[in-house]
């Protein structure tokens, strides 16, 4: 009887399996970064393995919490009784118990389905462990003593397995959502194809390129879920003291706009804008407007963030035409035209008569200048975020951008 080859006999080392579903958790981590670049989330930017599988900052300054787990076909739906599910729903009453203002959502992904069951079903007692159905009825109670059964006795029996207080556990389940992730067997053609290979940058690259485009970015977020650190500061700093960045938290963070998806197929023309600059740089912008306008549109307390950042961006252009007076004009013309442009957009979609739309318009324009500074560099010299924003407050005071409908401003320009 012939001996079995090692090289041609299957093992029962795991080591494969847990391979896989750490690859799954960042794919999708893609899948995240991809639909803010499609502009289906609002993201700042993704940390990976930081308090959660993702921790997802937005633009309000909160974090949404993401646990991501997958599960064999075999073992069913997911139920209030399933350990992996029950675990992330008590790593999320940690998480807002430690940072109670910071929270924001929570969402559990995962390849196989929440249990569900109709409405006609007289099995109470699934009834009550059903994840989806229970969340939804919670999610109608202001308090614990209005959760009616059967998931009143699903809940405490929670709440009394997580050691958790049942106001901080139904703060949570009123939070979570549930999302169904594409199998671990089809992800990656999915990734490719169906969430890459619609966006515009990627429509003229090929299959091939597609592949290896997803591969690139699901390293990116393997290694920012390890730890993965090459900042050479951290061998002569001491950040645990404060005043400095930890690098071990900034190698966790991954930037959306930072991130380049695939270099155009065609060079992207640069448009020159004619004419002078419309800012002016001389101190003679009219007092007081910009904190109008920003009180008129609900955004008052963003005052002394757009006052910093008009201070910083007059500055900077005042160094440029120190340096060429002729150069910076040109250079003046062309930013403040294309934020003008991208804040003129953000207003007509945002604009609601009657009604304040200030801070919506305040969060589209933030990632509109974000994803500016990535994508027309040629066109702005390179200017950075800080230097768009205070644009945006400069032609704020001039009057050129509107945070709500249009009113008499004191002193200013019309």
């Amino acid at each position: 009887m012939t001996s079995p080859r090692i090289e041609e006999t299957r093992s029962n080392d795991p080591g494969d399996q847990t391979e896989r579903n750490f690859r799954y958790q960042h794919q999708y981590g893609v899948v995240l970064l991809l639909a803010v670049r499609r502009g289906s989330l609002g993201y700042i930017s993704l940390y990976c393995e930081h308090h959660e599988d993702f921790l997802a900052e937005r633009s309000d300054g909160l974090f949404d919490g993401y646990q991501v787990k997958t599960s064999k076909p075999e073992n069913g739906a997911w139920t209030l009784t399933s350990t992996a599910l029950v675990r992330s729903i008590g790593r999320f009453v940690d998480l807002l118990e430690s940072y109670p203002q910071q929270i924001g959502d929570f969402f559990f992904v995962s390849n196989s389905e929440i249990d569900s069951i109709t409405a006609e079903s007289t099995d109470f007692v699934r009834r009550g462990r059903c994840p989806r159905i229970m969340v939804a009825h919670v999610k109608g109670c202001a308090f614990v003593g209005d959760i009616k059964e059967p998931y009143r006795t699903a809940f405490d029996k929670l709440a009394a397995g997580l050691g958790a207080a049942p106001p901080r556990l139904l703060d949570v389940l009123k939070r979570l959502s549930f999302i169904k992730a594409p199998s671990r067997e089809e992800f990656d053609a999915s990734l490719a194809h169906e969430h890459l290979g619609t966006l515009a940058e990627c429509a003229a690259l090929t299959t091939s390129e597609l592949t290896d485009l997803r591969d690139g970015l699901v390293s990116m977020f393997h290694k920012a879920a390890s730890i993965h650190v090459t900042d050479p500061d951290r061998h002569v700093r001491d950040f645990l003291s404060g005043g400095s960045a930890d690098p071990f938290l900034l190698s966790k963070r991954i930037v959306c706009a930072d991130v380049v998806i695939a270099a155009p197929a065609v060079t992207t023309q640069a448009v020159a804008y004619q004419g002078k600059p419309v800012i002016s740089l001389d101190g003679s912008r009219p007092k007081g407007v910009l904190e109008q306008k920003l009180a008129q549109g609900g955004i008052g307390d963003t005052v002394e963030y757009m006052k910093a950042r008009e201070q910083a961006a007059e500055y900077h252009f005042l160094e440029e035409q120190a340096k060429n007076p002729r150069a910076a004009g040109h250079q003046l013309r062309q930013v403040e035209e294309a934020v003008h442009g991208e804040c003129l957009e953000a207003y007509m979609s945002t604009k609601t008569p009657g009604q304040p739309f200030g801070q919506k318009m305040f969060n589209e324009v933030t990632l509109r200048l974000r994803k500016l500074e990535v994508d027309r560099k040629e066109l702005l010299g390179g200017q950075p975020y800080e230097v768009l924003m205070g644009t945006a407050a400069l032609l704020t005071s001039e009057c050129r951008i509107w945070w709500s409908e249009r009113f008499p401003v004191q002193g200013g320009r019309t």
